[in-house]
């Protein structure tokens, strides 16, 4: 696999920009480290700035792009809003709620090429919690994803909470043949839906739902080819 150039910002409250930038190799989840020509060394934004609140994010890659997340005490602590390069319409979109780093934070960040057809649904919960769920799609079937960390069902890892902000991200378009991703119940009805939007084509933004989670509960969707 090829490496890019993956660039980003991190916006604090204070008014502080922290420029992100580092060489990663597609179809590896990496650290992303601060910029050099700004920052004199590499380092990982928690230890570059701890106890900055960071209130607004953006990360671009090359040719596709999976999810980007900061990492702290093993959690996905916030979700960072992504975009392929040229293709963005918000330079500076809010996290979903503020983020105060601490020393051993990093943002990890999953580069792909332009036909990775990884799919990832980014999740955030009344109760302010970060989750991201991952699946790459098989030809012609009924796809689900699964929690980053853990391998485990949304129903598994949410269960008893409410999904209250989501986006999705697949290159698959039209070989998608649910409304985005649902979000079904131990019966299989669906009781919620996140848009999967195209990365190489729109910039992933977050959208409103109200979707409780329960145990059995699935995220998955359908594809044709």
């Amino acid at each position: 696999m090829a490496t890019n150039t993956v660039t980003g910002v991190l916006v604090c409250s204070d008014g502080t920009n922290i420029p992100l930038k580092a060489e990663l190799a597609e179809g590896t989840e990496s650290n992303l480290t601060t910029d050099t020509v700004y920052t004199v060394s590499a380092q990982n934004v928690g230890d570059y700035a701890p106890g900055k609140t960071v209130t607004a994010a953006l990360v671009s890659c090359d040719n596709g792009v999976g999810y980007c997340y900061i990492l702290s005490q093993g959690l996905v602590a916030a979700i960072i809003p992504t975009s392929v390069k040229g293709a963005v319409s918000d330079g500076s979109p809010a996290l979903c709620q503020p983020y105060t780093l601490r020393a051993g934070d990093i943002v990890r960040c999953m580069n792909n090429t332009a036909a990775d057809r990884e799919a990832a649904m980014c999740c955030y919960t009344a109760s302010g919690v970060s989750r991201i769920f991952v699946v790459t799609a098989s030809t012609g079937a009924t796809n689900e994803l699964v929690d980053l960390q853990t391998g485990n069902s949304i129903g598994d890892t949410l269960q008893g909470q409410r999904i209250v902000k989501w986006f999705g991200t697949s290159v698959d378009a039209a070989k998608i043949e649910t409304q985005g991703f649902y979000v079904v119940d131990a019966l299989g009805n669906v009781v919620g839906s996140c848009s999967a939007t195209n990365p190489i084509v729109q910039q992933p933004l977050f959208s409103f739902a109200a979707t409780n989670i329960a145990l059995n509960f699935k995220a998955q969707y359908l594809t044709n080819a």
